[in-house]
């Protein structure tokens, strides 16, 4: 009769990592149309670029960078699932390349005998969390640049006003020196105003250049965080099924001897287990120890209550007795 370990296999199921070429398909296909849309408007966006060639520049050479880091960012989840699915394939004595920067953690974690399985519930977890952090963390870098095009193109539009309301005034100023009536106020007012007016284009130009380039970068970052998303959600259920089959039971070789790893698994669990026992004692302990000692001091108290109303009771009951014997020799006195 077959035993329910025989259900078991000796190693964890083959992780199905799908990697981030669907999501990497989203980001180069909006990048083309942003691309094409740049080249329907290459005039206006040419002249608007003109307005303040530093600012503008400095937005756009911010914009390529957080586009190539958002790239980036979403193409290495490639090499982690590809070293995941050789670690689980390989044989024990194969020497495995360096692991990815992203799953680095889990794989020191795991060490060289994780083909077979080892993880309990607490190690799942540490594991996990270990690799959300380094997700986290990549992920921040791409929103900084977001928020950096946002307060560039703010910059450049105060800078603009900044520009526009000087030289209002010395458009003014300017024009009420000269002023001698007619037309030619007119055309020196009208020359005046070009320098505002100029201003203004900066100011525009920056806040377009800036919150265009945020809107990019954030669709691209919400495609990386969606691909982190699923590579960290299918690296959980391997994971997890992991820690199942480190609870279900030992598995056998072909001379019926139990492998190592449930053996070793086993032991973990066990340490694990005693260590929340022992803390688990070790509060109660803390506990009984409270209440012997209240209940001691309780029982301290009741003791000397009880002996307080004895002696009374004593103590009236003397008197009693004394009163009775007075009257006792008081009547055998009398005739």
């Amino acid at each position: 009769m077959p035993s329910r370990y025989d259900e078991v296999p000796d190693s964890v199921p083959a992780p199905r990592f799908t990697g981030p070429a669907q999501y990497l398909v989203w980001m180069a296909v909006f990048v083309g149309v942003v691309a094409l849309v740049a080249g329907l408007l290459a005039g206006p966006i040419e002249t608007a670029f003109m307005a303040n060639v530093y600012i503008n520049g400095l937005i756009l050479f911010v914009l390529f960078v957080g586009i190539a880091y958002t790239f980036v960012q979403a193409l290495s989840i490639g090499p982690a699932a590809r070293w995941l699915r050789r670690f689980q394939t390989a044989d024990p004595q194969e020497q495995l390349p360096a692991p990815p920067a992203m799953i680095a953690p889990m794989a020191s974690m795991m060490g060289d005998t994780g083909r077979r399985t080892r993880l309990s519930a607490g190690s799942v977890r540490t594991v996990l969390d270990s690799v959300g952090a380094r997700m986290t963390e990549a992920g921040a870098l791409t929103r900084y640049f977001g928020r950096l095009l946002i307060f560039l193109g703010l910059l450049g539009t105060f800078w603009g006003l900044l520009l526009v309301v000087s030289d209002v005034g010395d458009a003014v100023r300017a024009v009420t020196a000269s002023s001698t009536g007619g037309e030619a106020d007119v055309m020196r007012l009208m020359a005046a105003i070009e320098e505002p007016i100029q201003g203004m284009g900066t100011a525009f130009a920056s806040s377009l250049f800036g919150l265009a380039g945020s809107l990019v970068i954030g669709f691209l970052d919400l495609q990386a965080s969606r691909a982190h998303n699923r590579f960290y959600n299918e690296i959980e259920e391997w994971l997890s099924s992991m820690s199942r089959l480190a609870a279900a039971g030992p598995s056998t070789n072909s001379d019926g001897e139990v492998s190592s790893a449930y053996v070793g698994a086993l032991l973990e669990q066990t340490a694990e287990t005693m260590e929340r026992l022992s803390v688990t004692l070790e509060r109660h302990m803390r506990d009984l120890d409270e209440v012997m000692r209240r209940m001691a001091q309780e029982s301290a108290a009741g003791q000397q209550e009880a002996t307080r109303a004895l002696r009374d009771e004593i103590r009236v009951l003397v008197r009693a007795i004394e009163a009775q014997v007075r009257l006792n020799r008081g009547g055998g006195g009398n005739p």
